[in-house]
């Protein structure tokens, strides 16, 4: 079975050399790069000129089933260890790709096959060679300006969908690629496209093929969705819990260390009048002292999160600093001002990037020397700041390790730190900044400030 097409670009195999320019020149060029366009504004990837030849190159070729297969393959490939470097998931950019591309073949045999169909129509006697060579150029530019209208209206759509289902359950997410890509067997096996009485069943199949797809893709993103916000909620709950209770611990702790602090004096008291000074000296040591730094600690670091006036962000911080001073890590915590988060970052996302920050934090930092964790939230010029940092095993950690997710530091809780800017990919507005030195590390996500509803 021939797979690809080796003479197509050659002149000699076309009626004319204005037929062969048409439609080995022109209309591959369109069709390779209107993939690419397509892809590039799912992605925001953005292409060199070449690229766009590369690709009308390769899909000039591809004249079957398999070799459209293997072209897409190929073009994957391409991008992966040659344009992005392998800097962003590979499952990320393949679910792209084919979306981008199964959207353009769902436009294309429904345009295409409307376009065909009307000049077969309109036309008394049809000039085969005019429909296959010369048609496919006007077939393709509407084509893609179809398909770019369907691309920018279900963006937001789909950029949910890669976040909640194909980084997170990307199996799924492959399964219903290849769904999409089972189109290709109807355009090569089964689609008649263009003639007038084929033309129904055509444009019926076509649609349908698209609209399923977008319906599962909608249904397992809001599935999945509302699942995560579910468990977030859940999560929210369990730290306001968390920190309420520890309100009310520290509140019973300073009542009792009120009410001793008076038997405490009166024992002073005595021990001074007889000019005890030694066992002055062992109630200050035993009982005072101790009972000062365990609370100080804690008000210590109460006193700083009252700060934070979002609730959910407050207890979660909360959470995370006890957690930490549990594990007998030293903590500081700077919030010295009122900050409060807007809607730049969606709470959701916020939450998880911070948990995220904080759980790599605490668990490079048990496995340091120093076991220093610290956290810094401020404002500055209509800026917010989180500033979150670590001390590290190692001198000076491969920044582009941590990256690519190539190291012991990622958060046993899931995301990493891979994942952590697939995240904030989706919010250019947002600087995020890694630096190591000295033993440390720290992290820095400044979030323009925005104005909340």
């Amino acid at each position: 079975m021939q797979f690809f097409n080796i003479p197509a670009l050659l002149p000699q195999f076309y009626p004319s050399m204005l037929y062969w320019f048409f439609s080995a020149i022109i209309f591959n060029l369109l069709y390779g790069s209107a993939y690419l366009l397509l892809f590039s504004r799912l992605s925001h990837i953005h292409f060199r000129w070449w690229y766009f030849i590369i690709a009308g190159f390769l899909y000039a070729f591809a004249i079957s089933l398999v070799g459209n297969l293997l072209v897409i393959i190929l073009m994957l490939i391409i991008i992966y260890y040659l344009i992005i470097h392998r800097r962003i998931s590979f499952n990320i950019i393949g679910t792209q790709y084919i979306y981008a591309s199964f959207i353009l073949m769902i436009t294309f045999g429904c345009v295409g096959s409307l376009i065909t169909a009307l000049y077969n129509v309109t036309v008394k006697v049809p000039d085969y060679n005019f429909v296959y060579y010369i048609l496919g150029t006007p077939r393709i530019i509407v084509s893609f300006l179809v398909a770019y209208g369907v691309i920018v209206a279900t963006e937001k759509l789909f950029a949910r969908y890669t976040d909640v289902v194909a980084i997170q359950y990307p199996i799924l997410a492959w399964i219903i690629n290849l769904l999409m890509l089972t189109f290709l067997f109807y355009m090569y096996r089964v689609n008649g496209g263009g003639h007038p009485a084929k033309l129904p069943v055509t444009i019926a199949v076509t649609v349908g093929y698209g609209v399923v797809a977008l319906l599962a893709i909608k249904a397992f993103t809001n599935y999945y969705h509302y699942k995560a916000l579910a468990v977030s909620l859940q999560d929210e709950v369990n730290n306001l819990q968390y920190y309420t209770s520890h309100i009310e611990e520290m509140y019973d702790e300073l009542r009792h260390f009120r009410h001793d602090y008076k038997n405490i004096l009166y024992s002073l008291t005595g021990s001074l009048e007889n000019n005890d000074v030694t066992e002055a000296k062992k109630v200050l040591n035993q009982v005072i002292t101790p009972s000062e730094k365990t609370v100080t600690q804690k008000e210590s670091v109460l006193g700083q999160l009252k700060n934070v006036l979002n609730l959910d962000i407050k207890s979660l911080l909360y959470n995370k600093v006890l957690s930490a001073l549990e594990d007998n890590l030293k903590v500081m915590v700077e919030i010295s001002e009122p900050v409060k988060f807007t809607s730049t970052v969606a709470p959701l996302d916020l939450i998880r990037i911070l948990s995220n920050l904080m759980d790599n934090a605490i668990k490079a930092a048990k496995q340091s020397k120093d076991q220093k964790v610290s956290v810094a939230l401020f404002t500055k010029n209509h800026q917010q700041w989180i500033v979150i940092g670590n001390s590290t095993r190692e001198k000076a950690l491969n920044l582009q390790q941590l990256s690519n997710g190539h190291s012991n530091l990622e958060s046993s809780h899931g995301l990493g730190l891979k994942n952590l800017q697939m995240i904030l990919a989706r919010y250019p507005q947002v600087q995020h900044e890694v630096s190591s030195n000295d033993y440390w590390l720290e992290q820095t996500i400044i979030i323009p400030q925005a104005t909340n509803k």
